[in-house]
């Protein structure tokens, strides 16, 4: 049976893994090193966490739960994130893939991420056992000495045999994380990693430029005056090639800074950015449930501590939210809006009139006429009048911060 034939309830599922053999040094996730007992006391703890929110979810979906029916809770996506992983051993992502395996079926888009100096033939094995379908590879440049540089524990060669052996098991929905911006970095070496990782063929390419987060050591190295940054005219020309070079083998930008094959958008991303439910199990995870955004502890022993010792009657939501919460932030129909329109408009098709409406109640030019004019007439945005959607212009997408930031209500 197709548990996604027969669910009511369904969302996408975030599990963060935070841990790295080292940490990258522009990197702001949360992510850490630790031994193996600390990875183990941590999958135990995760485990327990899901065994929590599925009691949880069972009591609040809206259809009555049906013992002998587990297709009600369906998560339409899953994606393993981090840190790294694949630092976790291919037992201990078995035991993780199956605690949610029940409630995915064949149609679920199961993302995980993976570094190319990490990835055993018993993790691949793993990967088929429990379903996972997307892979996510982490490579950032094919220039070894710009890895080094941002603190990579791979070589280009090392990411090539990865891609290879997942593509020999029958892998066929991979992307790849590329990176600009990088200190050292020149134009011509941005245009060759980009087009050696799209002569892969890649299903989907994720391309990014390097933002100097603070607690970073590249962070510190600014300060220092000792990071070697790309200017910023090379920055944006780097920028603007993308997209072209990219749509010469085949690419569509269907977001700010993704690309992909025509069908290969990621739905677990495009599930953020359209506001669907999604919830997220472990260290500093972030969720959206019923108009409710709330974030799990990024205290390490305080979240062993809560959920190693777990016990099947501690399932409530409220008393996770007590113990475990940072936050907890019921969004207004203000707040809602907001982010309709300045996550939506991250996507190059934009965002409907039709469904805001129909979302609150309100017409969309009621709330944003003026605004939505104004980058109009500035050709920063434009509107298909026949589908009714307002979407970025390429002009709006160069400055896309300048202009989504107009969409916050004062």
């Amino acid at each position: 049976m197709k548990i996604s034939e027969n669910a009511p309830y369904s969302l996408s599922l975030y599990i963060h893994i935070p841990f790295c053999t080292r940490k990258c040094l522009y990197c702001d996730f949360l992510s850490f090193q630790a031994d193996s007992m600390k990875k183990e006391k941590y999958v135990t703890a995760l485990l327990n966490e899901l065994s929590a929110w599925e009691q949880i979810l069972k009591k609040s979906i809206k259809n009555p739960y049906n013992n002998n029916n587990t297709g009600l809770l369906y998560f339409n996506t899953v994606f393993i994130g981090g840190g790294t992983p694949t630092c976790l051993e291919p037992s201990q992502l078995l035991r993780i893939g199956q605690a949610v395996n029940k409630y995915t079926d064949e149609n679920t888009e199961f993302t995980i991420e993976a570094n190319p100096g990490t990835i055993s033939g018993s993790h691949i094995e793993v990967f088929k056992k429990i379903g996972i379908n997307r892979i996510s590879l982490g490579v950032q440049s094919a220039n070894n000495s710009e890895l080094e540089r941002l603190g990579r524990i791979h070589t280009y060669e090392d990411f090539y045999k990865s891609y290879q052996k997942l593509r020999k098991t029958g892998f066929d929905n991979i992307n790849i994380d590329v990176m600009a911006g990088i200190p050292g970095q020149t134009l011509e070496s941005y245009k060759d990693t980009l087009n050696r990782i799209a002569a892969l063929n890649p299903q989907h390419i994720s391309a990014y430029s390097l933002i100097v987060e603070p607690g970073t050591v590249f962070y510190k190295m600014q300060e220092l005056g000792t990071l070697e940054a790309a200017d910023e005219d090379t920055d944006r020309e780097m920028y603007h090639i993308t997209k072209e070079l990219l749509k010469n083998y085949g690419y569509t930008r269907y977001e700010i800074s993704n690309y992909s094959m025509q069908g290969k958008e990621c739905i677990h991303n495009i599930a953020y950015w359209t506001g669907k439910n999604y919830l997220g199990a472990g260290l500093g995870a972030s969720s959206y449930i019923d108009g409710i955004r709330f974030t799990s502890t990024k205290d390490f022993g305080k979240y062993l501590e809560i959920f190693s010792n777990y016990l099947p009657e501690n399932n409530t939501l409220l008393q996770i939210q007590e113990n475990i919460n940072e936050d907890y932030i019921k969004l207004s129909d203000t707040d809602k809006m907001e982010e309709f329109m300045f996550l939506g408009l991250r996507m190059c098709k934009g965002v409907s009139k039709s469904t805001f409406a129909d979302r609150f109640g309100v017409e969309m030019d009621k709330v944003y006429g003026d605004i939505i004019n104004h980058y109009l007439q500035n050709n920063l945005l434009a509107e298909d009048t026949k589908s009714g959607r307002i979407y970025l212009t390429d002009k709006g997408l160069d400055i896309s911060n300048y202009v989504l930031s107009d969409f916050i209500l004062k």
